[in-house]
This record gives structure tokens, sequence and C-alpha cells, in this order.
């Protein structure tokens, strides 16, 4: 059941960067949408990184090999750029992880 916000988000961020080729508000967007789906399930932050991390370059790899359409030109090889989708979500995780950690009550007290 904690999977299916994860899953909603990565498709999200699929038909964005299918529709956009602005860079920063695709990356804006797996920062917040990883922040919030971590808010929601932090113990779920290691699955959380990788599937929304790695939806940019599934992404480009699904337009080079003409099964998605992009507004954007396919350059040859691995998109070792889409990897920065990586590290949007990793600092996204950590941010919707600590806010619900210092809003949760912690059970020392």
């Amino acid at each position: 059941m904690r999977l299916i916000p994860v899953l909603v988000a990565m498709l999200g961020l699929v038909f964005l960067h299918t529709h956009t080729d602005e860079i920063p508000v695709v990356l804006g967007s797996v920062l917040t949408l990883s922040a919030v789906v971590s808010g929601m399930a932090p113990r779920n932050w290691l699955v959380n990184v990788v599937l929304l991390g790695s939806a940019l370059p599934l992404v480009e790899i699904l337009v080079r090999r003409h099964v998605l359409a992009a507004p954007w030109p396919v350059g040859p090889g691995f998109p070792w750029a889409a990897l920065t989708g990586y590290v949007s979500a990793v600092i996204g995780v950590s941010i919707g992880s600590g806010a619900r950690g210092a809003v949760a009550p912690s059970a020392a007290t």
C-alpha cells in the first residue's frame, strides 16, 4: 500500500519529463515529490530514492528506443546527465524524512 504514492509520483515525473524540456522544472518536481512521498512513508526512503531517481534515466532510455515521445532531441549513449535525478531524489527524501521526524512525536517522551 505504501508503494502506490511512490508509483503515482514516478508516473507523474515520467509524464512531466516527456512533456517539457525544462530541466530545472523536472528536477524541482523530483525534489518536491520525493519530499512529499518520503514525508508520508519515511521508512521507505531507499525505495523512494531508487524509484523517483530512476524516473529520468528511464524516460531518456525509453525515448531513445522510440517507446515514448519527447519534445527534446536525444543524444547518443547512456543519459549520464539524467542521473542528476538521483541527487534531487536524495535531497528530497532527506527533507521529507527529516520533516516527518521533526514533527512526529518521539517514543522517548
